[in-house]
């Protein structure tokens, strides 16, 4: 099953935009199957991330049994599938979580300096970043080009030393109202899942 069973269903959304979930090296789409939400038959996982965790769990319940007696018939290899994205990235917050990243990353914007400022481990320091950078596993990385130190003066082109990094990230599936902030104890009320 490479580790894709009845416990563990991810959500993926094909580039002709079923929704889908993985079952070993198989894959099955849910629009059509008796009994699926009707955010199911989107073409992405948008309307279902904003129906809020009563609906993730009933359809998250509803996904293990169809998982636990799969209709054959409607089964796809996953190796014939291309995916998009899922839902659409509206924002993100990158949270530096290791001594090591934020140090390599401090090192790199700051050379003279120390490498970790000193607030780093009191609290969590993140930056804002691009919902367009977010991609699909597998998607070509251009590696970016900008300004940098010549010995004649600013020199353009492809950056010269690139920080790569394994991330995790929660998927936020309900905001909190605009202007107030969600309690550590309110987390699973507004996280739909983890993605990496």
């Amino acid at each position: 099953m490479t580790g894709f069973g009845p416990d563990h269903l991810p959500y993926a959304v094909t580039t002709d935009g079923l929704i889908v979930t993985r079952l070993g090296d198989l894959a099955l789409p849910l629009a059509d199957l008796p009994g699926a939400h009707a955010s199911l038959a989107a073409d992405s996982l948008d309307a279902l991330l904003a129906a809020g965790p009563a609906v993730w769990a009933e359809v998250r319940e509803w996904l293990q049994e169809i998982a636990a007696a799969p209709p054959a018939d409607r089964l796809l290899p996953v190796a014939d599938l291309s995916l998009r994205l899922p839902f659409t990235p509206a924002d993100y917050v990158d949270f530096y979580a290791s001594e090591q990243h934020a140090s390599n990353v401090g090192r790199i914007f700051r050379p003279d300096q120390a490498p970790l400022l000193p607030n780093w481990k009191h609290l969590p320091v993140g930056y804002h970043g691009r919902a367009g950078t977010v991609v699909v596993s597998g998607t070509d990385i251009v590696r970016p080009s900008g300004q940098r130190r010549g010995e004649d003066g600013p020199v353009f082109g492809p950056s010269q030393r690139l920080d790569i990094e394994a991330e995790l990230g929660f998927v936020v599936g309900v905001p909190s109202v605009l202007g107030t902030s969600v309690p550590a104890a309110d987390f699973a009320e507004h996280v739909f899942g983890v993605v990496g």
